[in-house]
């Protein structure tokens, strides 16, 4: 489940797969899109490639629904492909990740920091609690994309025109719940928590400031 756009006080829910694949600790395929990376005890460096799916003005009906038509006007903002370089580092039961992404799609060609703090608890050996908090900031491309609105784009729709700049466009926290089931079989779930800051608070496209996304899992282990 997760808001039809960011800012958004509508929510949709929609099955979506999932694969993660790992190849001899040095190649992963998963949620954060295709990486690369080098290991040494706690530290971890790589980098990658990743997708932004965009945004459509309007609302779309089927399976896998999506979009919201109090966006129109405003035109669509179409997927994007990201260059990414991260680097973690494992402070006792602390995960410290930071990654920043560069994206090269039509509208979308801004730039994304994000850093995130996370702790694996093992509270016995099937049930795994993982609270996570992270922030974002981004640059005014990304920003005017997501949450400016241009003179033509004002004219079309039933938003006012807002520059912006760039900045922090978030923070968020959650928790995510992992339960084996048995030797190849787990149960997950996550809640998540965001709120918006700076210019993407302000954004008259932003109708809350405050977004929730929640997800569950059934996952085979090869």
């Amino acid at each position: 489940m997760q808001p039809t756009f960011h800012g958004s006080d509508r929510y949709r829910t929609s099955p979506v797969p999932l694969v993660i694949i790992r190849w001899r600790d040095a190649v992963a395929l998963g949620v954060e899109g295709l990486s690369l990376y080098w290991h040494n005890d706690n530290l971890r460096i790589g980098g990658g490639v990743n997708y932004e799916g965009g945004r459509l003005d309007h609302e779309t009906s089927g399976f896998l629904s999506s979009g919201d038509n109090r966006l129109k006007g405003l035109g669509n903002v179409d997927a994007s492909v990201g260059i990414r370089g991260f680097v973690s580092y494992k402070l006792g039961p602390v995960y410290l990740d930071a990654s920043a992404t560069k994206y090269f799609g039509s509208q979308n060609k801004g730039v994304l920091v994000n850093v995130s703090a996370s702790a694996p608890l093992a509270l016995t050996k099937r049930l795994i609690f993982r609270p996570h908090i992270a922030t974002t900031w981004a640059d005014d491309n990304y920003m005017q994309t997501f949450f400016g609105v241009s003179p033509l784009q004002a004219s079309r729709s039933i938003f006012p025109r807002f520059s912006t700049g760039s900045g922090l466009e978030d923070i968020n926290g959650g928790l995510t719940i992992v339960y084996v089931l048995n030797e190849h079989w787990f149960w997950g779930a996550d809640a998540t928590a965001t709120q918006f800051l700076d210019h993407a608070a302000r954004s008259p496209i932003t109708i809350t400031n405050t977004n929730a996304t929640m997800a569950t899992v059934i996952g085979y282990h090869f």
